[in-house]
């Protein structure tokens, strides 16, 4: 074995040990084909890509690298939520990446150093790097092949809803096929080891000299070679030769795979963080100049933007999305995950058929409540809602088929300038009695209090409204409400008409800007999010604050102090979209913990993972007659903490809350308070 030998006194590696030359240079040449192939399907997926609409943007590249980095690379979403799932993936990602720098390393210490450098003088892999080497290799493909048994166990045992419940099979052989394969790899690879350390002892000594391979290195295969030692060294030799075969053959074939399977994600998928939407989560993509429009939304594979393409190759099918959607929990027609897999078998022609009644059910689109608990679960920086929105707009404003009755709410917010179909004149009657001032042009606020419809016309909304103007007034502030106010048709955007959210927000905003204020307070997260978000691709670049924000400020400087004790327990009910949407999840905990009496005690699902009320996105407005109601649901969530009072931020999700505490008969049992009530009662 002089082709094996080490430098003198030192211990390395023996590559190719009962290899013939010749099967080293086919495996070779084999590899080189496996990779060509593997890069052709990357370039075929990356042409796919630029028949999208749109420019590739990689601006600002700080921020992104540092999105790339954490989500893409480290992967800190897969690995920290959702386990055992996230320690799987760790083990399989991080196990099969360094066996993959091992066989690198092997392979530059056998053909790259060793042709050059006369090895019995220096070895890449050698002495105590060889040993380091050696303990990684064994450690990490050991949580490799733990991994790859976890996942086969969930895909295949387990079998969660996620995964399969609404996608059917169609995905099985694949997945077997990745699984099956990276542990076929990693499992031969452990055994050519174990039988090579088995065998070079005995032959060492038929040769009768020292040739240092230090043999337990391994730490793993070592002790199990000892089994086999006993073995006649040519059967050793036959199955080590055998084996390595099908181990090199097997990973040739996977290796060539990768572009064209669910393996892509490896690339793809993190490529995906780095070209995260930077707009801010709350805002949904304007359509420009849109008097001119031939179309609106989306129905044809080619109306897609680049980046939603490649949000379509980037699914890994986790299903982490379904299982944080209050549609899918529920038993809706709608699952996110779903959506996204059907545009990705539309553009790689797996699925034909027009997107809109074949491949995609309407009411799969209206189910979607616009929480956004997909897109903040997605572990790959997925904009499934962005895509939902865009089908919805085709089917709103191109076909003219909203779902019913948001058709007449659309019509009330446009003619009446509220979706109540109540009268204009009725919007400011709440304030009778409650010293409310209108604003002045010439005057400035503090302040300017966007009463929102629901604070105007519903009658539960204004005990908010009137609970909030009496916290102003106590404080301080010098504040107005302006007359002209309109609805800004938030929820007619996320059903899908554009047109007439541009139509009132043009208007709003053109009003806006005549009054003198610092701030708009308002006491509906969707009027915030819109007016914060939005408002500002109109031109309309206020700062905005929620009445919550507002009363921690005001109980932190002082101006306003919760004396009388509630004596209560209290959970608190995440809104979407000022949580989600706007990552604002402590000041209404700030707030309800400085009232003195309150024992503050949270949902299993709150904060990021809080569950939607069921109101977002349209569906206050839209009735709900599949499966089990969300609101219902959220309020069984509220009875499992045993809390007397829910208290929300939110007039849709007070109106959610009310309803399923009704339906749930423990209405007069769990009372439900808006933060600016339960604030307002103990001053």
């Amino acid at each position: 074995m002089p082709e094996f030998s080490c430098p003198p006194g030192l211990v390395c590696r023996p590559t190719f040990w009962n290899i013939p030359e010749w099967l080293q240079i086919a495996v070779y040449l084999a590899g080189f084909i496996a990779i060509i192939v593997m890069f052709y399907g990357f370039w075929l997926r990356f042409q796919q890509l630029r028949k999208g609409k749109g420019k590739f943007d990689w601006r600002p590249l700080g921020p992104r690298l540092k999105m790339w980095l954490t989500m893409g690379v480290a992967t800190k979403k897969v690995s920290l939520e959702n386990q055992p799932a996230g320690s799987m993936h760790v083990g399989i990602m991080w196990g099969m990446i360094l066996l993959f720098i091992g066989t690198a390393l092997a392979t530059i210490d056998w053909d790259i150093t060793r042709p050059l450098i006369d090895p019995n003088q220096w070895r890449l892999l050698q002495g105590g790097f060889y040993f380091l080497y050696k303990i990684i290799l064994d450690l990490f493909g050991l949580a490799a092949l733990v991994g790859l048994i976890i996942a086969f166990v969930i895909r295949y045992g387990v079998k969660p809803e996620r995964l399969d419940g609404r996608s059917g099979k169609r995905f099985f052989r694949e997945d077997l096929w990745i699984i099956g394969s990276m542990a076929f790899i990693v499992l031969t690879g452990f055994i050519i080891e174990i039988l090579r350390l088995a065998a070079q002892p005995t032959e060492t000594a038929q040769l009768g000299e020292r040739v240092m391979y230090c043999t337990t290195c391994s730490v793993i295969a070592w002790p199990v070679s000892r089994l086999f030692a006993s073995l006649d060294l040519g059967l050793l030799e036959l199955l080590h030769r055998s084996i390595w075969v099908f181990h090199a053959a097997v990973a040739v074939v996977f290796v060539g795979s990768v572009s064209f399977t669910k393996m892509s994600h490896f690339a793809i998928s993190s490529v995906n963080t780095f070209f995260k939407k930077r707009e801010p989560a709350g805002a949904i993509a304007k359509i420009q100049d849109i008097e001119n429009q031939e179309s609106f939304g989306i129905s044809k594979l080619e109306e897609f933007t680049w980046k939603q393409l490649l949000d379509f190759d980037a699914c890994t099918r986790c299903g982490r999305c379904q299982d944080a959607c209050p549609a899918a929990l529920t038993g809706k027609a709608l699952s996110p995950k779903n959506i996204i897999v059907k545009m990705f078998e539309l553009s790689h022609a797996k699925t034909p058929g027009a997107i809109h009644g074949e491949i995609i059910d309407a009411q799969e689109l209206w189910d979607c409540t616009t929480c956004m608990g997909c897109v903040n679960a997605c572990p790959v920086s997925i904009d499934q809602l962005g895509t939902i929105i865009d089908l919805r707009r085709y089917l709103t404003l191109s076909e003219g088929a909203p779902q019913p009755p948001s058709n007449k709410t659309m019509d009330s917010m446009e003619r009446q300038g509220n979706p109540y179909g109540l009268p204009k004149q009725d919007r400011h009657k709440w304030m009778q009695g409650l010293d409310v001032p209108f604003a002045d042009a010439d005057t400035e606020y503090d302040v300017l209090f966007w009463v929102g419809c629901a604070g105007a016309y519903d009658i539960r909304a204004q005990k908010i409204s009137k609970a909030f103007v009496k916290i102003m007034q106590m404080a301080g502030l010098k504040f107005a409400v302006m007359q002209e106010e309109r609805c800004n048709c938030e929820s007619a955007r996320r059903l899908g008409n554009e047109y007439l959210y541009q139509m009132a927000t043009t208007e709003n905003v053109e009003t806006m800007k005549q009054y003198k204020f610092k701030r708009i307070v308002t006491t509906c997260p969707h009027c915030f999010n819109t007016i914060k978000n939005e408002y500002p691709q109109f031109d309309g670049k206020f700062e905005v604050i929620h009445h919550t924000q507002l009363i921690a400020e005001l109980i932190d400087n002082g101006k306003i102090k919760p004396s009388k004790s509630l004596q209560q327990t209290i959970t608190y009910h995440d809104s979407c979209y000022l949580g989600r949407y706007n990552n604002i999840f402590e000041p209404q905990r700030t707030v309800l913990k400085s009232i003195s009496g309150v024992n503050l005690v949270e949902m299993t699902r709150s904060r990021s993972t809080g569950l939607c009320c069921g109101g977002g996105g349209g569906r206050m407005w839209l009735e709900e007659n599949t499966g089990t109601r969300i609101n219902n649901k959220r309020v069984e969530d509220v009875i499992a903490v045993n809390a007397q009072t829910v208290a929300s931020a939110c007039p849709f999700c007070m109106t959610m809350l009310d309803d399923g505490a009704k339906a749930l008969s423990v209405d007069e049992k769990i009372a439900r308070k808006d933060i600016a009530e339960l604030v307002a009662e103990a001053l």
